[in-house]
């Protein structure tokens, strides 16, 4: 946004930047976060009888925390995707 109020960038060139690092940020460290929610959060290994059950709760987790983050973006409040997501896992 200060980029782009400022006159630095462009609407359009800064949502490129935006998407070139989204993506990178995905390839570099997306299975770092995907294994600390897998082995330091949930015991998946509790779920090895009935996989049907884990799949279930954490699609309810992804509904569950992108409800919470369409609210909270339709209120004008501060919203975090992986605090809510960190979150809908813990509860």
């Amino acid at each position: 946004a200060n980029a782009v109020g400022s006159g630095t960038l462009t609407h359009r060139s800064a949502c490129l930047v935006a998407c070139v690092f989204e993506v990178l940020g995905v390839i570099a460290l997306g299975s770092n976060v995907t294994d600390t929610i897998r082995k330091k959060m949930v015991d998946v290994s509790l779920f090895n009888h009935d996989p049907y059950v884990l799949a279930v709760g954490m699609s309810f987790v992804n509904v569950g925390s992108g409800l919470w983050v369409l609210a909270a973006t339709l209120l004008s409040m501060p919203v975090s995707t992986t605090h809510s997501v960190v979150g809908a896992v813990l509860g």
